[in-house]
């Protein structure tokens, strides 16, 4: 869990240099000499620049364990949806430390920047929801019993990192079932935890060039799910996949894009039994302006339109509306769809 917040107080922000020296005199000590001196030579090795003070306080930060801590302990939830106003963000490692917060994606790419620098092969995976937030996960693993754990960035108890315990990216990803409540309803009945993706490198994605910028990681943020990422369904033993629900929906064109650019549900590209399905499940669950948890006879279209399409109605007509944000942004279906 982030840094626990002061109620009714604002969480507060110093300027870079003065936040990142506090950093520096909290972890001064806590070097390993052979941790930096090996960070230093990785750094210069991958051509990249980081101040002194910032390679100081990731030499601390030397294993997994060490980067949930700081994750946990020193670095506040950056809720980047608090209003519409606000900005969104996909703030870098080095602003992560300089600001000492970060959101899900953010936290995720500090911990596997920190990992990968310290030499730990981290790996990425996403944990898929139906009709809620997903999550992003860094897997690492015990080099000696190859056991997986992970490190993340959550203001939501327990959906933070993971020992490396876990013989199964399965069992890992299973593992935050029970704590993955809707931020819809705020239920903590109300579980809405589907599926995790197989984890891949950033690295060989990207490079790595981008791990000392300050700059904003849009490219990253709104192209690492494309359609070459396979997705599994938890609790799931017939060894199906399937492919993220916006990428598998662009492929299938269940979702387009009008002539004025913008995405929208094209009913009659659905298979013929989930167009029935769709039409059905919004006469009985109302229209998607106001969020209702389907129940009862919505529940069950819900779900016979799940087996067909693996997704639901709603997630379906969720996924077109936030695809404007997507192509406002300057990208492509092309950059998803390879």
């Amino acid at each position: 869990m982030s840094k626990p917040e002061l109620s009714g107080e604002p969480i507060p922000l110093l300027p870079p240099d003065e936040q990142t020296r506090i950093f520096v005199e909290l972890y001064r000590d806590q070097v390993n000499p052979a941790s930096l001196a090996r960070l230093k030579a990785r750094v210069r090795e991958l051509g990249l620049s980081f101040p002194d003070d910032e390679v100081l306080i990731i030499a601390a930060l030397d294993t997994p364990r060490r980067v949930q801590e700081f994750l946990n302990t020193q670095v506040y939830y950056n809720n980047d949806h608090a209003s519409v106003e606000q900005d969104e963000t996909a703030m870098p490692p080095r602003r992560v430390l300089q600001t000492a917060r970060a959101h899900c994606f953010e936290g995720a790419m500090f911990a596997y920047v920190v990992n990968f620098l310290h030499g730990h092969h981290p790996r990425w995976a996403l944990l898929e929801a139906s009709q809620d937030s997903e999550h992003n996960l860094v897997v690492v693993q015990d080099p000696q019993t190859g056991l997986l754990g992970s490190n993340a960035h959550s203001r939501v108890l327990n959906l933070d990192g993971r020992a490396m315990v876990f013989p199964t990216l399965r069992g890992l990803a299973e593992s935050y079932y029970m704590w993955y409540y809707s931020d819809r309803t705020n239920n903590l009945d109300d579980l809405t935890l589907v599926g995790y993706s197989d984890t891949f490198d950033l690295a060989a994605r990207y490079g790595t060039a981008w791990m000392d910028t300050e700059e904003h990681l849009w490219q990253i943020y709104y192209t690492y799910i494309d359609d070459s990422l396979t997705f599994r369904f938890i609790f799931d033993d017939s060894g199906k996949t399937h492919r993220y629900p916006v990428i598998a929906a662009l492929k299938n064109q269940w979702i387009q894009i009008d002539a004025q650019g913008k995405p929208y549900v094209s009913v009659r590209d659905l298979p013929p039994r989930a167009q029935e399905l769709w039409h059905a499940f919004w006469r009985v669950n109302g229209d998607n302006t106001v969020y209702r948890r389907p129940r009862d006879e919505a529940r069950r279209i819900e779900q016979e339109f799940m087996r067909l399409t693996d997704t639901t109605p709603i997630d379906l007509a969720d996924n077109a509306d936030d695809f404007q944000y997507f192509l406002a942004s300057g990208f492509r279906v092309q950059d998803l769809l390879k």
